[in-house]
């Protein structure tokens, strides 16, 4: 999914504040909630920073990642986490968990709702009974079209954002880096905005109880506006 220079981008530049931000939230849902944890699977784990997170917080973590660029950029940081690479739709590890998560928009890479829906089955059929499936998915509010982003990741690198949607409600996010004013890569990742109702429903469909679908994890936490937060629990 990932080219091996988007995934190096990825990893030093920032992608990493929403896995962190979402796991420090996360652990203290837990705590809140009172529930217990002892493994977790993060699906579309990327660089595998949220399963760090939890892994230093007593969870045996493990990941998986379409991208191998991501996954080996993961192993690197954290050996003694399982990674895999697979493909999240036809995904069945061998054994069971607690807690199943799917953070940073990584369900809205899958276009096909009939592919969601087999990806919450594979989720139910891996998860022990009383754990929870946590996941985000886009609003559409953070998909809006607008101008080319330009950020400068340090002096001689830098990098634009533009946002486009076609009328199948087709989201690309295409990053163009460059270094010294040459272009180094372009990069064209293609999403799509799922209504969190039909979400739900097929959530429930699967056999979970969907205890909430809001724009904030946790209560006393200002709401983002711009990802939905559905907890699932079997």
């Amino acid at each position: 999914m990932y080219s091996k220079a988007f995934c190096k981008i990825y990893n030093e530049f920032g992608w990493n504040y929403f896995p962190r931000a979402f796991g420090e939230q996360l652990l203290e849902w837990l705590r809140q909630n009172q529930v217990t944890v002892k493994n977790s699977l993060d699906l579309g784990c990327g660089t595998g920073i949220l399963c760090e997170i939890l892994q230093e917080n007593g969870i045996q973590a493990s990941g998986m990642d379409f991208s191998e660029g991501m996954i080996a950029i993961a192993r690197e940081s954290n050996p003694q986490i399982c990674y895999e690479v697979a493909d999240m739709i036809q995904y069945r590890p061998d054994k069971s968990f607690d807690l199943v998560t799917c953070t940073g928009d990584a369900l809205n890479h899958i276009i096909d709702l009939k592919d969601v829906e087999q990806i919450f089955k594979n989720v139910y059929g891996y998860m022990n009974t009383g754990g929870y499936f946590i996941f985000d998915i886009l609003n559409e509010k953070e998909v809006s079209a607008g101008e080319p982003i330009d950020l400068d990741f340090s002096d001689t690198v830098k990098a634009q954002f533009l946002i486009t949607q076609n009328e199948k409600g087709i989201v690309n996010l295409r990053t163009t880096v460059f270094e010294d004013g040459e272009l180094q890569f372009e990069e064209n990742i293609a999403e799509t905005v799922h209504d969190p109702a039909v979400i739900c429903g097929l959530l429930q469909k699967s056999g979970f109880q969907v205890q909430k679908c809001a724009d904030q994890l946790l209560e006393d936490t200002p709401a983002h506006g711009t990802t939905w937060f559905v907890i699932a629990k079997k």
